[in-house]
């Protein structure tokens, strides 16, 4: 009997982003501002960073194919000695897909998400929201065509609904809305100059004194 012929199915292929590190030098080169990044894959890179790095430290299991860290367990918060720095390396290097472990310096401030993609009608967009894990359940959002003007960018961040806590209540002082405008322009200029088609900074760390990504993902 015949045996017949498997067809063969050809499955779509997961996205794949550009290198962690990479995207944080090309995103720098456009005056948008990073917390530093460290890469390690071995507990000898971890004892490296210790001797510049004061703790507390972010890890994060970082891949190109990685593109959620956080729904993965993929992102380790507030580890302050060496000891749990490399148990924690250890377990982010088993998850699928990780490539290597970034270790950060631990931030503070309000979490924004700005990002940019490529619309297949419009062109380059721009966007700025609010950040952190529930970005897609509260959906508090303001995007522009890019390119964008200053006069652009401070009307998107007035449109957000948390607009008040940025710009300062309850005795507290608003976030440096000057350095958020100049991250927002970059994004736009980014986005208008390379072939992106979706730029993620999530979280971007708001505070008096500074406005910085924590997270960068880009995807050509």
């Amino acid at each position: 009997m015949k045996k017949k012929a498997l067809r063969k199915t050809t499955l779509p292929n997961p996205a794949i982003q550009m290198d962690f590190l990479a995207a944080q030098k090309l995103v720098r080169s456009y005056g948008i501002p990073i917390v530093p990044m460290h890469k390690a894959k071995s507990e000898r890179d971890v004892l490296i960073i210790a001797k510049k790095l004061p703790f507390p430290w972010a890890l994060k299991a970082t891949g190109k194919r990685l593109i959620h860290k956080t729904d993965v367990g993929g992102v380790r918060l507030g580890i302050t000695n060496t000891h749990d720095a490399m148990r924690t390396l250890h377990e982010l290097k088993k998850i699928r897909e990780c490539e290597y472990v970034v270790i950060q310096p631990m931030r503070e401030g309000i979490e924004l998400i700005v990002g940019g993609k490529m619309d297949p009608q419009f062109g380059p967009t721009v966007l700025v929201g609010m950040g952190g894990i529930y970005t897609e359940v509260f959906k508090d959002s303001s995007l522009r065509i890019a390119p964008i003007t200053e006069t652009d960018a401070g009307e998107m961040i007035r449109e957000l609904t948390i607009f008040p806590i940025l710009e300062g209540t309850r005795g507290k002082k608003g976030v440096d809305e000057k350095q958020l405008i100049r991250l927002l322009m970059g994004v736009s200029k980014l986005m208008v100059e390379r072939n992106v088609k979706e730029l993620d900074l999530n979280p971007v760390l708001a505070t008096p004194e500074r406005v910085e990504a924590v997270d960068v993902r880009i995807i050509n």
